[in-house]
């Protein structure tokens, strides 16, 4: 027992023996326990859970899901961005062979988003498209700069001087009704070599220097003791325009040239009209008001006794500055010159009467507002000013010019915009209304004395607008309606009467 004892004492016990019985457990065969040991039992039920058909279709085609959302939004953004710019992406203005007005439709142009622009369009515009008014009230010289800054003229029109174009016949001269005289066609004739008064056989075209030109101006801006050119030192001065950049005298403000235009079978013996027209931002008389949107040529293709003057504000600047129409009768003196050029340019110093009393109508296009307000406040010549035409030009003034219809039954108002100017337009319609004023939204074929008219365009580029409005060559257009003017006006021919 002893021994015994000692033997138990002395046993030392071993835990491996315990983990090698455990590892099998009661009533189960060694391999069934291993195989629950080593059974994977799931530790949630959405492991389980199945996926939609619907959804393994979209995983599977993902790719190929993402590529056509992107290819479907380029396109979708590229005809978004093409039609708001796209006369980016138009042809400089070619040299078309004019249509007569008669062959135009002149009902108002179509608003199809995919539709271009054609120097020479004669297929029937289609209906006007109703146009929502801008809202807000952004500056007016802001929107002029902006639309100059997107569609700015071409640079590849030079300086020189267009090469002459000789008719071998004259078009048949249509001549403005004054008085009783009915309207009549006279078909133009050669002059004999007896002539006392030389005929325009071909078209008479000049750039020439007058002294009343608008610029170079040296007085202060309107309402202001300021000078308007007061920035720089003496001898290189400038203006500080509205976006805070400085304007030189000599490249912006030292032009004093205008064009002339006397169209062939022009006749001062008969009824005239003169066509005064102010240019835009960023124009030059030559590359722009000559070339692309040829003023000379819509003059002559309306086949009207009429003339052309038009002269260079600020050269090829986003700027309205009227220079010296901003003087009391600033505009009076520089008519009084136009008709001594004019008188010169035909050929026969005695015409000068006839340029100096014929009526007046004044076409302005863009920025060309701000001279036009000028001229019908202290210009000195509204008693000759028969008809307004407003070329996507209502930028301000609303009041003065709401007044000026109001006062003036007898003369012609028209307004034709682009959604840009859309609400100053229905400003001026209510103004109109406020003070009686009738007006409608289409051009009688003749007879305008006493109309007022106002004509959406829609899709028409604002920068093609001297060339494509309510019709294509808008002037032109305006010159064949045109077979009545006030008879109280002073006329070669009512002026022989009265001699």
């Amino acid at each position: 027992m002893a021994a015994a004892g000692q033997r138990t004492r002395s046993y030392k016990f071993d835990p491996d023996v315990r983990r090698r019985v455990d590892l099998t457990p009661s009533g189960t065969t060694p391999q069934r326990g291993l195989l629950e040991a080593n059974r994977i039992r799931p530790s949630s039920p959405r492991l389980l859970r199945r996926k939609s058909p619907l959804r393994n279709a979209i995983e599977e085609r993902l790719f190929l899901i993402s590529a056509i959302s992107l290819a479907v939004g380029a396109v979708g953004w590229g005809l978004l961005f093409y039609n708001e710019y796209r006369s980016l992406f138009s042809e400089p203005a070619p040299v078309a062979t004019l249509v007569p007005a008669s062959a135009v439709n002149a009902r108002f142009a179509s608003a199809d988003m995919f539709a271009t622009s054609s120097y020479a369009r004669v297929d029937p515009p289609h209906p006007i498209v109703q146009m929502k008014a801008m809202d807000g009230g952004e500056d007016a010289s802001i929107i002029v700069a902006r639309e100059w800054s997107l569609f700015q003229p071409m640079r590849e029109i030079d300086r020189g001087a267009a090469p002459a174009k000789a008719a071998k016949l004259a078009p048949p001269v249509r001549v403005a009704t004054l008085g009783s005289v009915p309207p009549q066609t006279i078909p133009a004739q050669p002059a004999p070599v007896v002539s006392r008064i030389p005929s325009s056989a071909t078209a008479r075209t000049s750039l020439a220097d007058f002294v009343t030109a608008p610029f170079p101006y040296h007085g202060n801006m309107p309402g202001s003791d300021r000078p308007f050119l007061n920035a720089g030192e003496q001898g290189n001065r400038g203006h500080v325009n509205f976006r805070g950049s400085i304007l030189w005298e000599a490249q912006t403000f030292a032009d004093d040239r205008v064009l002339l235009h006397i169209p062939p079978g022009f006749d001062p013996k008969r009824p005239a009209v003169m066509v005064v027209f102010f240019h835009g931002h960023g124009a030059e008389l030559e590359r722009d008001v000559r070339d692309r949107q040829r003023l000379p040529d819509q003059i002559t293709a309306a086949g009207a006794n009429a003339v052309l003057v038009a002269p260079q504000f600020a050269f090829d600047a986003a700027d309205s500055s009227a220079g010296k129409f901003w003087q009391p009768n600033g505009f009076k003196r520089f008519l009084d010159e136009a008709a001594q050029k004019l008188a010169r340019l035909y050929g026969d110093p005695r015409s000068e009467r006839t340029f100096a009393t014929m009526p007046i109508v004044i076409v302005a296009y863009s920025g060309g507002f701000g001279p036009t307000l000028a001229v019908l406040d202290h210009g000195g010549a509204n008693s000759r000013v028969r008809g307004l035409v407003l070329l996507d030009a209502l930028y301000a003034g609303i009041d003065q010019f709401a007044d000026w219809i109001a006062d003036n039954r007898s003369a012609f108002f028209v307004s034709s915009y682009t959604p840009h100017t859309a609400h100053h337009n229905a400003d001026l319609e209510r103004a109109l209304r406020e003070r009686s004023v009738s007006y409608g939204a289409e051009l009688r074929r003749n007879h305008l004395q006493g109309m007022v008219a106002f004509l959406p365009t829609g899709d028409i580029p604002h920068r093609d607008f001297v060339t494509h409005a309510w019709a294509d060559n808008p002037v032109e257009d305006i010159l064949a309606r045109l077979d009545d003017i006030d008879p109280k006006i002073e006329t070669a021919s009512t002026a022989a009467k009265r001699n």
